[in-house]
């Protein structure tokens, strides 16, 4: 069987008399942010171009190609990442939200690059449940992982690295190329960055300097949203409401930002302005930081003659909003958070210095990829492979419209579900549900008379005829993309501080071992304090007792080598503080109580000790369930063996605080 495997290549590989050899297949190099907007590159242009943030991927354009007009078909993390393997769109793939579990076994495009000779890696930011198919080695982060000392998942088990998240991406990133790259063979990487994503924590090396500037507010900062339908007015993610002092700002006991609200106390609009400047102080530091790093792997490139052979291309999952309208995040088919950068770099084939007015969307680069490896193109994918684009070329059936659609609702930020369509100059969005009045409002843009969409003219006498024509390409895409009838009821609105959750005024709760208890059905700690009581059985076994959460938001009750462990997780990593002494055999009750300020106090038994500062109060509500008993889902924190707690436990009652 060899032999004749052996013949058959020789065979297909033969060079005729006067033909030149085959030309090696280019490697192809995928760099992945999260929640850059494009108007945070230079190459983009905008107010914030000047302050030259991103000279290595400004350098991809210069040498490569900048898409004007890239786009995503549901602009949130996992949704995205999910159409970026399967070339589908959300409901194909089936990853609605953040909160759905993917479905690895599906088809994706490494699996088909495997097939065709290609070696794959996958380094970074996945945020998708489950091992990873179709790499030859994958190093991932969990959930939305640390910015800083960050876990990696590998095939083998879970690593700890020293160091901000962003350079050891990029480090293990090198070391792949280093050490696990076969050099006769042509090879993918995807290196994908947690940054810029929320809480913004630059490397200490960049969070100074940038602490020093002072960036260009947005027209719309102050936007009243008239002229707009329900959304705009009813979703919670605003800089002036939303945006938390301590997980987000970083307004710490002691902290210079702490001394200068003290000192000069602003109020009203001085204080959004002042939350803007922290906020783009430490977003753009983080990109400063993916930028640098972008550096080292071009430079590596160069240096090891990969240069030349190598396609390189730098998205993000989707947009995001740097003051705009008022906002921070994504969700909304305004152009901030639908719009997403699409920079490409291929010598050789590639005019350098162009740019691409087409519109692309995300479910473009999986067909993208299998054209530039030469692999087959899947009839049920349901993008366009980019390559004609890339060589100058922009074939007479090119798209005219995109389609979006947006189900996390409800859910964090409020934003209500909508699907739309989009002709590069009108957009039409139908939002839907049972909290928007009468079941459905729809809004329309042009963009040329309005790039802002500050005012709607859907209701304009003067556009009917328009409107009706969007009408009909919305409902032709959704045949086209067999996008299925809407889904049944929705709950009513989650809004902090306007409308609370359901359980907000409830303050007590009671859990049993084995109980399943879903995210939303959870104690609702956004911004409180809390205090959690557990009775149960020592017998000299570690485990987890509690857990609410995941390792972005989220807090755990758990013993180690006989002492109790209270670990508080945000964004930039998890806070442990632990008892001075170790438990006696026995019945034991356990109570632990987090004020609002972060203060902790823990009780066993009848004895009490303070332990410190958890970092202060929640920073936003987890979508994650709760672990009574183990710590089952996304991990609050690394702990360092079994999480099942082996023995007995009474009821667990958890009181919240105001």
């Amino acid at each position: 069987m060899t032999k004749y495997l052996s013949l058959l290549l020789l065979f297909l590989f033969a060079v005729a008399p006067g033909q030149s050899a085959p030309e090696k297949r280019p490697n192809i190099v995928w760099i992945f942010s999260d929640d850059h907007a494009p108007n945070a590159i230079g190459a983009y242009g905008g107010r914030l171009k000047p302050y030259n943030i991103t000279p290595n991927i400004d350098s991809l354009a210069k040498d490569g190609m900048i898409f004007d007009r890239a786009y995503v078909g549901n602009s949130i993390c996992a949704p995205s990442r999910a159409t970026l393997l399967t070339g589908k769109h959300s409901h194909k793939n089936g990853k609605f939200h953040n909160g759905d579990a993917f479905d690895h076994d599906q088809q994706q495009f490494q699996k088909i690059l495997q097939k065709n000779g290609y070696q794959t890696a996958m380094i970074g930011k996945i945020h998708l449940n489950g091992a990873m198919q179709g790499f030859d080695y994958w190093e991932v982060l969990p959930g939305q992982g640390r910015y800083t000392n960050p876990q990696f998942i590998t095939e083998e088990g879970k690593t700890e690295y020293e160091g901000h998240s962003t350079d050891i991406v990029t480090d293990r990133a090198l070391n792949w190329l280093e050490t696990g790259v076969d050099e006769e063979k042509p090879f993918m990487m995807m290196v994908h960055y947690k940054a810029p994503h929320r809480n913004w924590l630059p490397a200490e090396r960049i969070m100074e300097e940038y602490r020093k500037k002072t960036f260009p507010e947005p027209e719309t900062l102050f936007d009243t949203y008239e002229g707009r339908a329900t959304a705009s007015h009813v979703q919670d993610m605003s800089i002036d409401i939303t945006m938390r002092m301590q997980g987000d700002l970083k307004v710490i006991p002691g902290s210079e930002r702490e001394k200068y609200l003290q000192k000069y106390k602003p109020e009203g609009k001085d204080l959004v302005r002042w939350k803007y400047q922290a906020y783009m102080q430490d977003y753009l530091g983080c990109i400063a930081g993916v930028d640098e790093n972008i550096g080292r792997l071009l430079t590596y490139l160069k240096d090891n003659n990969l240069e030349e052979n190598t396609v390189v291309m730098y998205s993000s999952d989707q947009g995001f909003y740097l003051g705009e309208h008022g906002w921070f995040d994504k969700r909304f088919m305004y152009e901030e958070s639908f719009r997403t950068p699409l920079i490409a770099r291929w010598p050789g084939v590639i005019e350098p210095g162009q740019r691409n007015a087409d519109l692309v969307q995300n479910i473009d680069f999986a067909e993208t990829f299998l054209d530039i490896a030469g692999a087959p193109i899947p009839d049920d994918m349901q993008g366009k492979s980019l390559v004609p684009l890339l060589k100058g070329n922009t074939p007479d059936d090119w798209r005219k419209s995109l389609y979006y659609h947006y189900y996390e609702y409800p859910g964090v930020h409020s934003v209500l579900r909508h699907e739309g369509v989009f002709d590069g100059r009108h957009k039409l969005i139908r939002f839907y549900g049972t909290d928007v009045p009468d079941g459905e409002e729809w809004e329309m843009f042009d963009l040329k008379a309005d790039p802002q969409e500050m005012n709607s003219i859907y209701s304009d006498p003067n556009q009917s005829e328009k409107v009706a024509e969007m009408k009909t390409e919305l409902s032709r895409l959704k045949e086209y993309y067999e996008v299925p009838d809407d889904m049944g009821g929705l709950p009513k609105i989650i809004r902090r501080k306007k409308r609370a959750p359901a359980n907000a005024k409830t303050l007590k709760f009671e859990f049993k071992k084995g109980q399943a208890v879903a995210g939303k059905d959870a104690p609702f700690i956004d911004g409180r304090g809390i205090e959690l009581t557990v009775p149960f059985e020592y017998a000299g076994k570690d485990g987890v007792l509690f857990a609410q959460g995941g390792a972005s938001t989220g807090y755990s009750l758990w013993i180690k080598d006989g002492q109790i462990q209270w670990s508080v997780s945000r964004h930039d990593g998890a806070k442990t503080l632990s008892s001075a002494e170790k438990l006696a055999p026995g019945s034991v009750t356990v109570t632990v109580r987090q004020e609002k300020s972060g203060n902790v106090s823990l009780t066993i038994g009848d004895k009490t000790e303070a332990l410190g500062n958890s970092g202060g109060a929640f920073p936003n509500q987890p979508n994650e369930s709760i672990s009574i008993g183990d710590d089952s889902g996304s991990k609050i924190t690394s702990y360092p063996g079994e999480t099942k707690f082996p023995e007995e436990m009474g009821p667990v009652s958890v009181k919240l605080l105001k």
